[in-house]
Order: C-alpha cells, then structure tokens, then sequence
C-alpha cells in the first residue's frame, strides 16, 4: 500500500478544512486505537462545517469509474460509505441508499423513430431516445452530502480532546523544518485572533489549497499542491410526484437545439437534486462569498422542466453554487508534504470529492499514526 516508515509522534494535529475530507481525518484520528493518549485534535474552518462543495454536491457515488491512480482509493471508500451507514444508521441520519445509474439521452426536438423501454416511471417517454445501464446498487449509492458530513463532525467532536475552532488559518510557523504553532484569525465579530500550538498539520481547505499552501508554506513544498476550482450549481426540487432511486447521467437537447448534460439525483426525502451549469468564474477569497450565478440557475430550471413532468412541477427548495477543488495536475494530492516534516494534504478530488472523502480521511490518519496508508493503494497521489 505504501513505503513502510516509522510513524513519528504526531503530537497536537490541527486539521485544517471542514469539508468532508477535513472532517473524515479529525474523525478517523480520533477514533484510532492508534492515537497517543493525551494527543489533541483540532479542526479548523473558515465558515461552517460543509458550506461549501461537501454541503452542496449532489451526493452521487461511484465504487468503479475510475482510473488506475485512484481505483483502489475509490473502491475502499465506497465500501467505507456503506460500512458508515450500516454502524450509524446512515440511511437515515444522511440518506445513505444504493442506487442504480443510468444514461439517458433525451432530445426534446424530435420524437424517437421508435419506443425506447425505460424501468423510470416519472422519465417520460415521448422525447426518450436512448437509456443505457452504467451501474447497480452494488456499485452506485448516494448521500446527502451535508448531512453526512456534519454528523461526522458531531461524532468527532464527543471525543476527547478534540475541538472545532472556526476562524481562518493565516500563518503557520516552523521550527527544524516541522509546524510549532498556527496562527487564527477569528470569524469577525466572533473572538479574538488565537495561536495553537501543533506538531501535525493537515491541509484540506478543497479549492483553496493552492493558495492556503502558497501563504504557509516554503515555495518549493506550495508547488506540489496546485490546486484551484471550477465553479458548478446545483438545485434541489421538491417533487410532487414519487421518484425511483435512479440517478441520471443525461444527453439533453432543448427544443431550442442547444445541448447540456445535467445529472438528476433523486433523493429519498422527496427532493431531487439536478446538477449542472460549470462555469470559468474565478475562485473567490472565502466560501462565504460563493453565490450562484442566475443564468445558470435558469440553466437548470429549463432542463429540469424538459426532463420530466416530475420535475417541471415541483417547488424549488434550494439554489446554490460550488466550486470543484481541481489540482493543476489533473488528480488528487494526498500524502506527507514534501521539504517539511508533519504536513500532510488531503485535496484536488474533484467530482469525486464525497465518493473518496471518507477514505481518504483514512489513510491520511493511517500515514499520520502508522507511518503509511494500509487500506488503499495511494502511491500515485503522493504530492
């Protein structure tokens, strides 16, 4: 699974990121038989548990998309989803159910030269054109992301030593080439600046890891975290009608001719979540200041309307944006720093952000208190 090393002391670990990633390594570290007595945990986030992607993607997970670097990570944490749910009732505490996937291609201009069979009752068949299996409730499921995380978070917190601090990480001094302290700025308004002490770091601030790793870290270790972000949104639509556990991955052509491939998640509260409308905004300063565009919430609204009837009469119950942490060099960055010793990073997950954010929480804590990553082959994501 990886180089066999001695694990150092991890000592006081700040983990820096309250997205799922950041909150599955404070979970995992604290649960581990592994963790030293009297060790602290703290988990850092500039503005809320989940505010940002790991609150609002749509939740879909893949156990076998995926390619050779990230397969065995991937494979590992789907099955750590289910195991999750199964010890706490995830089905309901987060949504947790297996799903099966489907392509679809819908064409709202032209009526298919002959009827296409459809095991989706609330997927009309007029404009239907083409459905295509792409995965079983073996190998799809789905979350509801914010909730997962945040119940995560909870459970982190009733261990000892372990505590949320929300502020923004500004400094973070060295001594012998390891962390000594980080320095806080508080949420305005919200207590004073604060300093903690620390012997580990974990970076995992999603789309702001380039610019985290350029202001805390020498030069030559910031460049093997390139990271930045790509803007998506996401609408989640109160239906009128029962939904199937189906998620659709959809070739869609509007009567207007133009094409777009939203993806349609139903859920089993009764939502259902259509994602969609990328675009090249740049990446703000703060999570705070993410708002979605209208035009692409029109977008969807349009897409969901020629999706289905299901869709076209339900109320819309949230609108929001996201960015899509990308690293510059196309997969995700998980791993020891390299040039200073106890910092690790956990990021660049791209879509698969909430498919690989549990596992990746543990082999970070593996590499953090066993000196290497057991569960998963992460070799090829190393900074």
């Amino acid at each position: 699974m990886g180089k066999d090393v001695k694990a150092r002391n991890p000592g006081n670990i700040v983990v820096v990121g309250g997205g799922i990633v950041g909150v599955c390594t404070a979970y995992f570290l604290a649960i581990s038989p592994h963790r030293p007595k009297g060790s602290t945990i703290t988990l850092v986030e500039a503005n809320a548990v989940a505010c940002a992607a790991s609150g609002n993607a749509g939740g879909f997970l893949a156990r076998d998309w995926h390619p050779s670097e990230t397969a065995s990570l991937s494979a590992m944490s789907f099955d750590l989803h289910r195991k999750l749910a199964e010890q706490f009732n995830g089905s309901k505490q987060w949504g947790y159910r297996a799903v099966d996937t489907l392509s679809v291609t819908i064409d709202a201009e032209e009526k298919p030269s002959k009827a296409v069979r459809s095991s989706v009752p609330w997927l009309p068949a007029e404009h239907l054109h083409a459905v295509k299996v792409l995965g079983s409730k073996q190998t799809t499921a789905q979350v509801q992301p914010r909730a997962l995380v945040r119940f995560l978070a909870e459970r982190f917190l009733r261990e000892p030593n372990c505590s949320l601090v929300l502020g923004t990480v500004i400094a973070l001094s060295l001594q012998g080439g390891s962390p000594s302290s980080i320095l806080i700025s508080a949420q305005e308004g919200k207590g004073e600046d604060r300093i903690l002490e620390c012997d580990t770091v974990v970076l995992s601030p999603g789309p702001w890891l380039g610019r985290l790793a350029r202001e805390l870290l020498p030069s030559s270790s910031a460049r093997s975290l390139a990271c930045g972000g790509q803007k998506a949104h996401t609408m989640i639509i109160r239906t009128r009608e029962p939904t199937t556990p189906h998620c659709l991955f959809i070739d869609l052509t509007l009567q207007d001719g133009s094409r777009s491939e939203p993806e349609v998640y139903p859920r089993a509260d009764g939502t259902a979540v259509i994602c969609g409308g990328s675009t090249e905004t740049p990446l703000p300063a703060s999570s705070h200041q993410v708002e979605p565009e209208q035009a692409q919430l029109d977008k969807l609204r349009s897409q969901a309307n020629a999706i289905s009837p299901t869709l076209r009469d339900g109320v819309v119950e949230t609108e929001c944006a996201c960015y899509l942490p990308i690293s510059d060099r196309g997969r995700p960055i998980i791993g020891k720093v390299k040039g200073v010793e106890g910092v690790y990073v956990g990021g660049g997950l791209s879509c698969w952000g909430i498919t690989q954010g549990p596992g990746t929480g543990l082999v970070l804590s593996e590499m953090i208190l066993e000196g290497k990553a057991k569960t998963a082959d992460v070799s090829r994501l190393a900074p």
